[in-house]
């Protein structure tokens, strides 16, 4: 979630602030809860992690890369999927004051970077956004910057510490939460009386991108280039992903994006033709197994993420490529 709209949910939870529970403001409440929470740095540190409607997959697969030794770790499940954040924020404060927690686990997506924002601001706490790692020793987090050029190690004193996570390419499908957590139910309350009325657009079909064992990355053309570059990907065998800079330049669907705005993916083989290798487009296909870099310029950035690079026009190349993988299976 970028910074403004961060800050946007932060006043707007400002503007709330007088929001009473038990004839009490959230706020009242919270300083109440925290003035006995914490204990001093050897102690455990509690960490309650959400989860929502168990979709856990992606969480646990963060939580297995971590080292969370000596911490008491809580589950705090809620189901079914809300529909807006006001039908569990108040929920969660009240969770919270019943069993507080140094750090608050939210799941990656736009959800999760509206209740951890939220969440924060109502209970005076602080929250960091789109998060790679958590140290336990230093309670300092990580998170990319300036499209993936660079890695911010963040810290802050504020309690609780709302995090929730960066989207990651590869997330195991069957991980599992750690076992012996204790799980508390948060169900979501009504809708606010300002929602009239819902309905729901999401697009059940997945994008064959995500799914795809090869992949060809292009980051250069125009329209007139589509039908061959179709073309030349279906003779290999992989789904076609764009950069951002082509998929402004008209004629491709811009669901196929590739890059921090768009697809992360993990394929068995990535091919990348006609990038530069801007990090914005290389943290979409940095969980690869192997990659491939053809591009006339020798001096390309993509050249340094790759395993095998190709210094030539990147049509001649594929075309070439084509040729040798037909006269192999005949």
């Amino acid at each position: 979630m970028p910074a403004m709209q961060c800050l946007q949910l932060a006043r707007a939870e400002q503007r709330r602030g007088a929001t009473l529970i038990d004839g009490q403001t959230v706020a009242e409440k919270a300083q109440k809860a925290m003035a006995g929470l914490f204990t001093p740095k050897d102690a455990a540190m509690n960490i309650a992690i959400v989860t929502i409607n168990q979709e856990n997959a992606a969480i646990a697969s963060w939580l297995a890369a971590q080292d969370f030794s000596g911490c008491t770790l809580a589950h705090w499940q809620i189901e079914p999927q809300p529909v807006v954040a006001e039908q569990v924020l108040d929920a969660l404060v009240e969770q919270w004051q019943r069993t507080p927690a140094d750090v608050v686990l939210f799941p990656p997506g736009t959800f999760g970077d509206e209740l951890s924002t939220r969440l924060a601001w109502r209970l005076h706490g602080a929250s960091i956004c789109q998060v790679t790692s958590l140290d336990i020793p230093t309670v300092s987090v990580r998170k990319s910057h300036w499209g993936n050029a660079l890695t911010a190690t963040l810290q802050t004193e504020k309690r609780p510490l709302c995090l929730s996570l960066a989207r990651q390419a590869g997330a195991a499908k069957n991980a599992t939460l750690p076992s012996g957590m204790q799980q508390l139910n948060i169900v979501p309350g009504a809708l606010p009386d300002w929602l009239v009325s819902t309905e729901d657009l999401k697009n059940v079909t997945r994008d064959p991108l995500a799914e795809a064992r090869r992949v060809l990355v292009v980051g250069q053309g125009g329209e007139a280039d589509n039908q061959e570059i179709a073309m030349l990907a279906e003779k290999l065998g992989a789904e076609v992903g764009y950069s951002r800079a082509r998929v402004m330049n008209g004629g491709v669907d811009a669901e196929k994006v590739i890059g921090i705005s768009g697809h992360l993916l993990a394929p068995e083989v990535c091919i990348v033709v006609g990038a530069s290798g801007a990090a914005a487009l290389m943290a979409g296909v940095r969980n690869s197994k192997f990659v491939v870099a053809i591009n006339h310029d020798a001096s390309a950035a993509v050249f340094s993420q790759a395993d095998v690079g190709v210094v030539d026009d990147w049509k001649v190349v594929l075309e070439a490529l084509v040729t040798n993988i037909h006269a192999d299976c005949q």
